[in-house]
């Protein structure tokens, strides 16, 4: 997510000076069970899910959906990377507007940057618009300036959609944590910074309609530009043959370990690349442009990079981990603009207040208002056992986010009784947004436990009513928990025998820190963000 410093410096101020109430408000009702908070969200919806924890198994699945659509493609995106996996996605779904299916894509301006300003690749996605699909830029940052200066609110600037969704012909769909490009869809293998995320695979008409209802409401709102085709450059080859080449390198058989071995020098990566180039382009009836050809090396250059991707479709699908009327979906508007909706903040914070035994959090961004303070902080008082795993300096891509979490864990600790707090202390960003309450309830989505996604952000999460999916899901998170440092750690605060905190100079005495194991240009990074927290004063 390497869009998210610049845009959380910004969204981040915006919401401290437009939105001051997050952090006032009362909690809401505290439902009679924790069914009750499940039955109490959206309309129920019958489902097979299936866990996508694996990085490239979340490629394929996307993959296979989009290539087997018969009628209708809508795709959301907050990032989509000018890389292999980005420029293969817009090929595909160029074939499929190209057959005649209805395509609609909506990307979002400041995440997306690099396809969707007008300087800076838009015509990659013209194409798309010529070939017959509708395209739309969520919250263009040319129309940002003129709206702040009109309204005086900064979330003109910051406010995202940050929804990461694929739904085809209303019956099957995947959403989650991931956005497109290599840093989420790469085996770790071959790309060490790969990140560590969720996604769930959603059949079913029912639950897919309620996702469909939420790509709409923002696909059909106020800050949805639609992009015309009049700067076209006629110029589709390029993604036809970007989707050919990753086509290519998905149906071949998986390298064997000696094959992989082989593949270490760059020559031979530089040979088999040239392979592949010409496998796409070999199916045009006239010669490429240069424009083309570019595109199609640097796809092909990009898969011998990724040589645990290629073979990949022959692999099983993951197995289903619920099933029956088991879903909720909760969606969010972004805060600016006349049309708003939030079902996500209300719903989930009753989730915690009914919790009984235990809560279990995976976030990467780990910044609490008040209220959620609140409410974790009276989980703990009736004895529910609390686990949080976030990210460190050492392993976050937002260094204004690490400075605020800094700020605050030593005091969440203090408070929050029954929480333990993990980070990851490697270089793999951890980008999962997953809660599991009681060992039943669950939630997967694009909703971080941050200002940004409490008031700012557009989102959408899948809750889901399952054993056997929490069981998974608490399985993943928790076994991160447990591996040995440097890959995690747990954060301390020293204690008394009655379990309160010892304070010094009014704050927790710290056991156990970032200072302990993040190195001095990790954690210089964060401490030149430090004076932008007074903004954030009323919110943490």
């Amino acid at each position: 997510m390497r869009a998210r410093v610049p845009i959380s410096c910004v969204a981040l101020c915006a919401l401290s000076c437009a939105t001051p109430q997050l952090g006032d408000k009362e909690l809401p009702p505290r439902p009679a069970s924790l069914r009750a908070a499940f039955e109490q969200m959206p309309a129920p919806a019958s489902a097979r899910l299936r866990v996508l924890s694996d990085n490239v198994d979340a490629w394929v699945a996307r993959w296979r959906l989009i290539e087997g659509a018969e009628r209708s493609v809508d795709v959301q995106y907050f990032i989509i990377e000018p890389d292999a996996f980005g420029m293969s996605l817009l090929g595909l779904l160029c074939e499929q507007a190209n057959a005649g299916k209805k395509v609609r894509l909506m990307v979002d301006s400041r995440g997306t940057a690099a396809l969707s300003r007008t300087l800076m690749g838009a015509d990659w996605l013209q194409e798309l618009v010529r070939a017959g699909a509708e395209v739309r830029i969520y919250n263009p940052v040319e129309r940002n300036v003129a709206n702040v200066i009109a309204s005086g609110d900064l979330r003109a600037i910051a406010a995202s959609n940050h929804d990461k969704l694929i739904i085809v012909d209303r019956t099957g769909a995947v959403t989650g944590g991931r956005n497109i490009s290599k840093d989420y869809l790469s085996d770790p293998r071959d790309h060490p910074g790969a990140f560590i995320d969720m996604d769930v695979f959603v059949e079913g008409s029912d639950a897919v309609r309620a996702l469909t209802e939420a790509f709409t409401s923002e696909l059909r709102g106020p800050k949805a530009k639609k992009l015309s085709k009049d700067a076209g450059t006629d110029d589709r080859d390029g993604l036809l043959m970007a989707a050919a080449a990753m086509r290519l390198w998905l149906k071949d058989p998986a390298f064997t370990d000696a094959e992989l071995s082989a593949l270490d020098t760059d020559e031979e990566r530089d040979a088999l690349a040239l392979v592949y180039e010409g496998g796409a382009v070999g199916a045009l009836d006239h010669i490429p442009s240069d424009k083309t050809r570019a595109l199609v090396r640097l796809v092909t250059q990009q898969l011998t990079r990724m040589p645990r991707l290629r073979g990949a479709l022959h692999r099983p699908v993951p197995p289903i981990s619920a099933e029956g009327e088991c879903v909720r979906v909760l969606d969010t508007h972004s805060s600016w603009g006349p049309t708003q909706r939030n079902r996500v903040n209300e719903n989930l914070l009753a989730a915690v207040q009914a919790a009984e035994h235990e809560v279990v959090i995976q976030s990467p961004y780990f910044v609490l208002t008040e209220r959620g303070i609140r409410a974790l902080r009276d989980a703990a008082l009736r004895g529910v056992r609390i686990t949080i795993l976030t990210n460190s300096p050492a392993s976050s891509d937002s260094p204004i986010t690490q400075a605020a979490f800094l700020r605050q864990w030593p005091r969440l600790l203090a408070e929050i009784t029954t929480a333990r707090l993990f980070v990851v202390g490697g270089q793999r960003l951890m980008h999962a947004k997953v809660g599991v309450m009681d060992g039943i309830l669950s939630f997967v989505g694009s909703y971080n436990l941050d200002p940004l996604s409490a008031g700012v952000n557009g989102e959408v999460v899948t809750s889901v009513w399952s054993e056997e999916f929490a069981a998974r899901e608490r399985a993943l998170i928790v076994g991160t928990t447990e591996e040995k440092p440097p890959l995690v750690y747990e954060y301390l605060i020293e204690k008394h025998a009655d379990g309160t905190a010892v304070m010094a100079q009014g704050a927790p005495v710290v056991r156990f820190g970032p200072e302990q194991h993040c190195d001095a240009e990790q954690l210089a990074k964060v401490k030149e963000m430090e004076p932008l927290l007074e903004l954030l004063a009323p919110l943490i």
